[in-house]
């Protein structure tokens, strides 16, 4: 008898409630969609590999699984390069272009394995016990660098057979270091001999060789300690003698060395001196010669990410969110000037990687209306070439329409929205509504394809006939640092009022039935979500996620201990009442409208208490609330079973209290 997957039992069990004539975006319908992880250009810019991700069904239990793709960069002569039931990503050419290494858990840790394009099986190329985290080939190709976490030690594994296993809180844990693969020089068992190059308890999150190979520069924790690891700083270190060399130890945090084609320079990404969380961000370079730092011109909202260098070293290109879409800038290395690389471009570009040679950029695109795919560029002009159509039949089904609207908030500031309609929209009918608040409060709602899966289904909302708005309010990322910055100490504030104009904004244009209206969020979503009800009672149904519902035991409990402090300006005990002020427990009191919880027990960036104490509040008050747990989740669900629990119970709680439907759970 075969077995059925949880994902099939799933289905069955709410498909009566999510049922329609024709639906096209359901839950069950966008989790099987294909996603693209990884775009990466050969060097002479010929080829380009991909890692496709999917929904397989393995031993009765439902995986997301990666698969590696070549072809030519004109997507033609597309060869899928891995088989099987393992998980293949994070593909990197040789710099001969001859081989391709990535990582692979056909052994049962991420390993890195070669597959040499000529022909053949992958080779296995290390065995560590906690694997992969990333790598780096070398520029000549006869090495590579990787970092790995540190493996329990077998006193630790006996220890924890014993029950022996006690531990001091935040000491002795484990690090990511930096080794080196020399694939010249192979054990007895043909693996190729790995030696660890960091010699200090500091944690390393990503690193860059010189162009003569023998240098790396790494970002690094501050120091041994666990509330370290948030704000790096940068060294070098010398491959023959382990010597190394301090590039920037500022207070606040450095991060993304990347060495310049000549080696004679370093840029980084670094965090403004006030140390801010959702700060001032820039790029500087470090001049090796003489120590000298130089910092780049400013860009409209900061840099979020570090791409790489041009071939000839005079601009340096970084990727960063511009209101609801995402922007490439090129810096002169001089720092005179920051220019728009994309222009005229509307949509979502992720994932942006350079080739070696910097002649060819692969990334992803996206947007409201077209589903993610693979696309590449020439670095001498932006021009994005399609490599990729990973899910075709999606070309010819009816999208809903999501369009970008703003209003001016109780201040006068202006406020942008995505605005999703219903996908049968009749003009002059009033519809459902619902609010879907954004995570951060430095995140930001971009024009991303609609009908991707996620904890949120909002395409299949939008064919239940429900509008969606999805503010980004005071505090939301792509706006610039003054709009970044201005929900400090008022969480609940001016950005509680400025979701309640874009509300009233809807209303007013006569597209919303006021007396049917939801609210939902995740994370600083979830922290707004349980605000609002505690503020109004405006709203006939709220799903809200991971909530941070506590401020103080929220900061004396997660895993980012400087967060809060950053936004409150204040540590906890310097300061109860601005935390106590912005708690939306502390008005739970006034809450009437029937909440769903969610939440993941294995949470540490919004612990599960958080959740908990929430739940206990609303249910000692009568107010109707269900809580649904999620086993072995983190801050956001991550098992496919999991997500797709999470968007079925969504779609249901929406539907069963804006229109009557039946409750499937």
């Amino acid at each position: 008898m075969k077995r059925i997957s949880l994902i099939s039992l799933l289905i069955l069990g709410l498909s009566s409630v999510i049922a329609q004539t024709k639906s096209n975006w359901s839950p069950t319908q966008t989790i099987k969609h294909k996603v693209i992880s990884t775009v990466r250009v050969s060097p002479d810019g010929g080829k380009v590999v991909y890692a496709v991700k999917e929904l397989k069904t393995i031993e009765g239990k439902s995986e997301f699984i990666n698969h590696l793709f070549i072809s030519d960069i004109n997507n033609t002569n597309t060869i899928q390069l891995t088989q099987g039931e393992k998980n293949n990503i994070n593909p990197k050419w040789s710099p001969d272009g001859k081989k391709i290494a990535f990582v692979s858990n056909r052994n049962g840790k991420n390993n890195l394995y070669c597959l040499n394009l000529a022909g053949g099986e992958a080779e296995r190329l290390t065995d560590l016990k906690t694997g992969i985290n990333d790598f780096k080939w070398s520029t000549t190709g006869n090495q590579i660098a990787v970092t790995s976490s540190d493996f329990e030690t077998e006193e630790e594994t006996g220890n924890k057979k014993s029950g022996n296993d006690w531990f001091f809180m935040n000491e002795n844990f484990k690090q990511g270091r930096l080794h080196l693969l020399q694939l010249n020089k192979k054990d007895k068992n043909g693996i190729p001999q790995i030696t660890t190059l960091s010699k200090e308890n500091r944690h390393i999150n990503s690193f860059s060789w010189s162009p003569d190979d023998q240098w790396i520069a790494y970002a690094h924790a501050a120091s041994g300690g666990v509330e370290d690891n948030t704000f790096c700083d940068i060294s070098m270190i010398k491959i023959s003698s382990g010597e190394v060399k301090v590039i920037a130890n500022s207070s606040v945090g450095e991060n993304q060395p990347l060495f310049s084609p000549d080696g004679k320079f370093i840029a980084y990404y670094n965090l403004d001196e006030k140390g801010i969380w959702g700060g001032k961000t820039s790029v500087k370079i470090f001049a090796l010669e003489n120590g000298s730092v130089q910092t780049l011109a400013d860009t409209p909202n900061g840099p979020a990410e570090l791409i790489g260098w041009s071939s000839n070293g005079k601009t340096i290109y970084t990727l960063e969110p511009f209101h609801t879409s995402t922007k490439i800038f090129s810096l002169s290395s001089d720092g005179k000037q920051a220019t728009e690389w994309t222009t005229g471009t509307k949509g979502v570009l992720s994932g942006l990687e350079l080739n070696s040679k910097g002649t060819h950029f692969g990334f992803t695109f996206q947007n409201t209306s077209i589903p993610q795919d693979g696309y590449i560029s020439s670095t001498s002009s932006f021009s994005a070439l399609k490599i990729s159509n990973i899910n075709p039949e999606l070309t010819n089904l009816p999208v809903p329409k999501t369009e970008l609207i703003s209003w001016k908030s109780f201040d006068g500031m202006e406020i942008e929205g995505l605005l999703t309609y219903p996908l049968n929209y009749e003009a002059g009918k009033k519809y459902p509504f619902i609010l879907n608040i954004h995570g951060g409060p430095a995140g930001v709602f971009s024009e991303n394809f609609i009908a991707v899966s996620g904890i949120y289904p909002l395409a299949a909302l939008a064919e239940n006939d429900i509008f969606i708005l999805r503010p980004n309010p005071r505090g939301s990322n792509g706006y610039g640092l003054k709009f970044r910055e201005a929900n400090h100490r008022d969480w609940g504030g001016g950005d509680y009022k400025d979701l309640m104009a874009g509300v009233d904004y809807a209303i007013s244009k006569g597209w919303v039935d006021a007396n049917k209206m939801g609210v939902m969020g995740w994370s600083y979503g979830g922290f707004m979500s349980s605000w609002i009800v505690g503020h109004n009672n405006r709203f006939k149904v709220a799903s809200i996620g991971a909530p941070a519902v506590d401020l103080v035991t929220q900061d004396l409990t997660d895993d980012i201990p400087g967060f809060l402090p950053s936004y409150m300006e204040k540590q906890p005990y310097e300061d109860w009442k601005v935390y106590d002020d912005h708690s939306p427990l502390r008005f739970v009191q006034n809450v009437k409208t029937p909440v769903l919880l969610q939440h993941g027990q294995a949470d540490v960036r919004v612990p599960f208490s958080q959740g908990i104490m929430y739940y206990n509040a609303l249910k000692r008050r009568g107010v109707p609330v269900r809580f649904l747990v999620l086993p072995r989740q983190p801050h956001g669900p991550a098992e496919p079973s999991m997500i797709l629990k999470t968007a079925q119970t969504n779609l249901s709680w929406m539907l069963h209290y804006l229109q009557g439907k039946e409750l499937g759970f």
